[in-house]
Parts: C-alpha cells; sequence; structure tokens
C-alpha cells in the first residue's frame, strides 16, 4: 500500500494513492458515514466517482 500526501501553502491537500490505499480510504469513508450524518454527502460523492469511473473503463475511454 503506497500513498503520498502533499500539504501545499494555501492549506489544500494533494493526495496520491495506489488502488489498494484507494480502497481502504473509501471504505472508511463509507463506513464512518453510516455514524456520522456530516460525512454522508462525502460518501455519496465518492460512490458517485466510482461509478463514473466504472463506466469509463467498461467503455474504454477517458474520461473526468
Amino acid at each position: 500500500m503506497q500513498a503520498v500526501i502533499e500539504t501545499k501553502e494555501d492549506g489544500s491537500v494533494a493526495l496520491e494513492l495506489d488502488r489498494e490505499a484507494t480502497r481502504a480510504m473509501i471504505a472508511s469513508i463509507v463506513f464512518a458515514a453510516r455514524f456520522h450524518e456530516g460525512i454522508a454527502p462525502l460518501a455519496a460523492m465518492v460512490e458517485a466517482s466510482l461509478e463514473r469511473s466504472q463506466d469509463c473503463a467498461a467503455r474504454g475511454a477517458l474520461c473526468q
């Protein structure tokens, strides 16, 4: 599992994760959303992103 986290001067954070680290992070977000309604919107965004990603992979195209 590999993860690179970079903080920027403007306060933002850049993450670079391999597949295993990404899955672990997503699982943590989805799990936490069950216990705190403030996290639910983030879980919904992650799930929607995964669906778009799978659709793109199925078509063999690049999507953003």
